[in-house]
């Protein structure tokens, strides 16, 4: 075999190695090769910048579900209950209350929202999908009794939309610094601490965990939570950017924080949720979007996008799952 085919061989099955498993990621990294070449202005500053925006809310919710998603549960409510916060932010800033206070509240109030969750899941032993359903609901119910299914404006003060539109270094967003900070602790948490173990263990086996020593009603619990933080800071973010109050303000981000996190368990670690996988995926559905309406392409595609790369994805991590699970019992 002469040195030109070794090398040839080998650099088909790098390619096979790379592609292997991860097939739905490199199909949207082909997608965002395309748009850079079908848009001429895709990697401009302005856009990157728009596209670090557009990522930074999404992307903190995404976090906070990866974590519930981890532990093997599930929530449907983190879309409204934002849009509820964003709510109860914009009408206190209108009453004059300290703005630093309000942040706070918001944070408070995200917590105290996923604990609600998870005492119905967790101790009360409702299915997640049901439970988080219901409150998902409820937190419709109350933004619609609040709003009147109106947009609400109020007063607040001018250093309130600095969060969600001002830039930092001329492009770089503030909203996306955040988002930096919170994805690089949510990672380093998920996969170089033992709480990150016992989330995956729990994840994978909870009677098993539990032989091990690991308190799985506490783990879950505090997975929510993590969800809960995520939750206030996005409501800070979305109502700074928006500088008001729509009823329908965090619907935008439900199916987007699903997507992504199912799309994130395509890769890293092939068919589980995973944090580095989730901040992946929340970049390319962004990026996706982006390069879709830089194209001019109807707005109604993105939800198509969205559906089919939940269907792909989930479809993915069942085979995966289905495939070690003959391996393991063919080894038996």
């Amino acid at each position: 075999m002469s040195v030109a085919t070794r090398i040839s061989a080998k650099s088909r099955s790098w390619f096979v190695d790379f592609v292997k498993d991860k097939e739905l990621f490199v199909a949207s990294i082909l997608m965002i090769f395309v748009f850079s070449i079908a848009g001429t202005r895709f990697f401009t500053l302005d856009n990157i910048a728009n596209i670090l925006r557009s990522v930074s809310i999404g992307g903190i919710l995404t976090l906070g579900l990866s974590f519930v998603m981890i532990t093997g549960d599930f929530d449907l409510s983190f879309g409204s209950a934002t849009g509820l916060l964003v709510v109860i932010e914009m009408i206190m800033l209108d009453q004059g209350v300290n703005m630093w206070l309000v942040f706070l509240v918001m944070i408070v109030l995200g917590l105290v929202w996923q604990f609600i969750n998870a005492m119905l899941v967790v101790k009360v032993r409702m299915p997640a999908f049901i439970a988080t359903i219901a409150t998902w609901n409820m937190a419709r119910g109350l933004i619609f009794w609040i709003t009147k299914g109106k947009t609400f404006y109020g007063d607040y003060p001018d250093a309130f939309a600095f969060v969600g539109r001002e830039n930092i270094l001329v492009f770089l967003p503030t909203c996306a610094i955040i988002f930096a900070v919170l994805a690089f602790f949510a990672y380093m948490l998920g996969n170089h601490t033992k709480f990150g173990r016992h989330l995956y263990a729990v994840g994978g086996n909870p009677e098993a965990a539990r032989y091990a020593g690991i308190d799985s009603d506490t783990v879950r619990i505090l997975a929510f939570l993590m969800s809960g933080l995520a939750i206030g800071v996005s409501a800070i973010i979305l109502g700074s950017e928006l500088c008001c109050a729509p009823a329908g303000a965090g619907d935008a981000f439900q199916m987007q924080g699903i997507a992504a996190a199912y799309l994130g368990a395509t890769v890293f670690k092939p068919g589980s949720v995973n944090i580095g996988g989730s901040i992946l995926g929340s970049l390319l559905l962004v990026v996706i979007e982006n390069g879709l309406v830089m194209m001019n392409v109807p707005f109604y595609y993105k939800y198509l996008i969205q559906g089919l790369i939940i269907v792909g994805a989930v479809s993915f991590i069942t085979i995966k799952k289905r495939n070690s699970s003959i391996a393991i019992q063919s080894k038996i």
